[in-house]
């Protein structure tokens, strides 16, 4: 079977200026002042991968913790929660050493693992595993220390992913937590499985270190136990602790209640993946749309599932929002109708997951910053992450790319395939941005076939539209 990763590291990392083969981008400087002093603070990560080191076919794992990193390339504390197989949660303190380059490209080694870091900027970084036989990528964002007192409070929509003894399973929903405890909704597809609709109820218990604390989550029928870390007073995100449930989720504050149909009003680009029954990681797309007064207009989807490439336009659709929770039910006309739920967490973000029982995909989408795009929309140095594998292995990337506003660009990567790490140096390659965001790239020795879905000059989802190849990402402008 084959498996997808996204995993966190933090690693000792040194991009090449001109090594490899292969065409190379005949001169490439890398930009930026970051230094160890950009990584300074305490930092929630958030990670997911396959472990080969006892498992031919990879054994899924999700990592998460706080660490603190000092400005001087030390990491002086934290916790850490790792969660693989049947084994359950094992939590650790967090210490180790990093490296910043002044393109914001790096090495951390926490707990004597290895990643390699691209940081976006001094508040926000992406990553991947670099030690043989560990594949995975993730995400970092730094922890505002004055909201780590106390459980979270308020209301939040929530999206949640869960590879588990059995079947796989994802869920979007909104929660309501007050001194602790928890109301709320959610919509769940088990792989197979027809859409349910439970009623949650929980707790949150307070917070014992660097805003790491306990939670319940229960839908009537199971009641899952989880880590939570405390991002800031609008942001956390969960690790289950139950045996053989591994899963993560992410959770942001509701905002612009009541919501109403104009709350889902403009043009969204949005990312996903999931898993099929051929294989974890097995679906990845990207796309965007219009919204308006009820009506879904100007659509266009980029999915590979099981290796099969699909591009589909859908120029009509229909959809309802509750004013309570921020769901919106919406149906997209294609060549067949395609059912997805929404839970808002703004009138310009969401979390939704497609109602399909053969996958689960779930995702976020973004509202378009502009009413129209062109090549000058990509402008300046990215960091970016991408991960999931091609026909022949495992694939994460991390690191910069360059795009010039007239259609080139210059990607400078580390990868892990299946295990093995490599730094191909610079690769050049060239792109066209349609006025709907949608962007076209070929990178040689990559692929010809990139898609970018813009959400502004500063942020895009990306899907690597090749045959036989699930890896899919995201870029966002180094700040």
């Amino acid at each position: 079977m084959r498996q997808l990763s996204f995993a966190f590291g933090l690693v000792t990392l040194t991009f090449c200026l001109a090594c490899g083969s292969g065409s190379k981008s005949p001169i490439f400087v890398p930009k930026g002042n970051f230094s160890n002093a950009s990584l300074s603070g305490q930092y929630v990560y958030q990670i997911s991968g396959f472990d080969f080191r006892n498992n031919g076919n990879g054994l899924p794992y999700r990592e998460a913790g706080v660490f603190v990193a000092d400005g001087n390339g030390n990491i002086t504390g934290g916790a850490d929660d790792f969660s693989e197989g049947s084994a359950g949660v094992s939590s650790t303190s967090a210490s180790g050493v990093y490296s910043i380059n002044n393109d914001g490209t790096g090495q951390v080694i926490l707990n004597g693992l290895t990643l390699d870091i691209t940081l976006v900027s001094s508040s926000k970084l992406y990553l991947i595993e670099d030690d043989f036989s560990l594949d995975a990528g993730g995400t970092a964002d730094k922890q505002d220390t004055s909201a780590t007192a106390a459980p979270p409070s308020g209301t939040f929509a929530f999206r949640m992913h869960v590879e588990n003894a059995s079947v796989p399973s994802a869920s979007v929903g909104a929660l309501t937590i007050t001194t602790g405890s928890v109301i709320g909704k959610e919509d769940l597809l088990a792989l197979g499985g027809t859409l349910s609709s439970p009623t949650l109820s929980g707790a949150f218990n307070a917070p014992v270190s660097f805003g790491r604390g306990t939670a319940t989550l229960n839908d009537g029928s199971t009641s899952l136990q989880f880590f939570y870390y405390v991002v800031g007073s609008g942001k956390f995100l969960l690790l289950s602790k139950d045996a053989g449930v591994i899963g993560t989720a992410q959770a942001e504050a509701q905002s612009g209640t009541p919501f109403a149909t104009t709350s889902l009003s403009g043009s969204y680009a949005f990312g996903s993946k999931g898993d099929t029954a051929i294989s974890l990681g097995g679906v990845n797309s990207a796309g965007r749309f219009s919204a308006s007064n009820g009506a879904i207009t100007a659509g266009v989807l980029d999915s590979v599932k099981d290796g099969a490439t699909s591009n589909i336009s859908f120029n009509a659709g229909t959809y309802t929002v509750d004013a309570t929770t921020g769901r919106a039910d919406v149906t997209l006309n294609a060549s067949s109708s395609i059912h997805e739920i929404f839970y808002l967490v703004s009138s310009s973000r969401a979390f939704f997951l497609i109602d399909d029982s053969s996958k689960v995909e779930d995702g976020t989408l973004d509202l378009q910053q502009s009413s129209s795009f062109s090549n000058a929309s990509l402008n300046g140095q990215f960091a970016f992450v991408m991960d999931g594998f091609d026909a022949t292995t495992l694939k994460d990337r991390v690191g910069t790319l360059q795009a010039d506003g007239n259609g080139r660009l210059t990607l400078n990567e580390v990868a892990n395939a299946g295990g093995a790490i490599s730094v191909p140096g610079p690769l050049s390659g060239t792109y066209s941005v349609s006025t709907n965001g949608r962007t076209t790239a070929s990178i040689s020795s990559l692929s010809s076939n990139l898609i970018f879905y813009l959400v502004s000059s500063n942020d895009a989802y990306i899907v690597q539209a090749d045959s036989g190849t699930e890896i899919s990402g995201i870029i966002s402008k180094q700040q």
